[in-house]
């Protein structure tokens, strides 16, 4: 046990001093700093870990209140020089930037997919409300609309090969996924003669 002149209240500041000296060098460790932080950093976290060893070893460490008033003037000078490096050696954050402007791209150029949104003339005219159009490659989600009383889909084929291609509907709305690859492709309504009969359009996929 320690002596009758370090009270317990003593021992248990002592202990709590020396476990806040340890918390101090890690927070200011995380700092970025330069040199003169580090060293006074380093010297913070050593004199902790010394302390502490000391303390564990010799049961009557520090033996006297003149002595752990020294040990506690210590700790605090540490502290405050890394504190004081902390501060005057900081450097200031660099704001990240994207591209030129340094401004982060809006979030639509960064969506992973596009949408194919086509609609039927709605007076009965075989013949869709585009015959071109452009998307970005990947996760294409395909959305049909008809309003017309004809019933129409939407067909995507690459060369002669059907990649994709909605449900028929009359009056509603159909939605597709599709995975489609950067390529030219041709869009169509492959109900009856539609087609041939000028139902059909470009799409570009970038």
């Amino acid at each position: 046990m320690l002596p009758h002149s370090i009270g317990r209240p003593a021992r248990y500041r002592l202990a709590m001093h020396l476990i806040g000296v340890a918390s101090a060098a890690r927070v200011f460790a995380s700092t970025p700093s330069k040199v003169p932080f580090y060293v006074a950093a380093g010297l913070l976290a050593a004199w902790a870990v010394l302390a502490a060893a000391i303390g564990l070893a010799r049961p009557h460490f520090p033996g006297s209140s003149g002595r752990m008033r020294l040990v506690m003037v210590t700790s605090a000078l540490l502290v405050a020089a890394t504190v004081v490096t902390a501060v005057t050696t900081a450097s200031t954050p660099r704001a990240s930037t994207v591209g030129s402007s340094g401004a982060a791209p809006p979030s639509s150029t960064l969506a992973p997919s596009s949408t194919l949104a086509l609609a039927a003339d709605p007076t009965g005219k075989l013949a869709y409300d585009t015959r071109a159009a452009v998307v970005k490659g990947g996760r294409v989600a395909i959305r049909f609309t008809n309003r017309s009383p004809l019933p129409h889909n939407v067909t995507v084929a690459a060369g002669g090969r059907i990649v994709a291609a909605t449900s028929t509907i009359q009056s509603g709305v159909a939605t597709l996924a599709a995975q489609l690859p950067p390529g030219d492709y041709a869009f169509y309504c492959s109900v009856d003669a539609h087609r041939q009969a000028g139902m059909q359009g470009t799409l570009t996929v970038r």
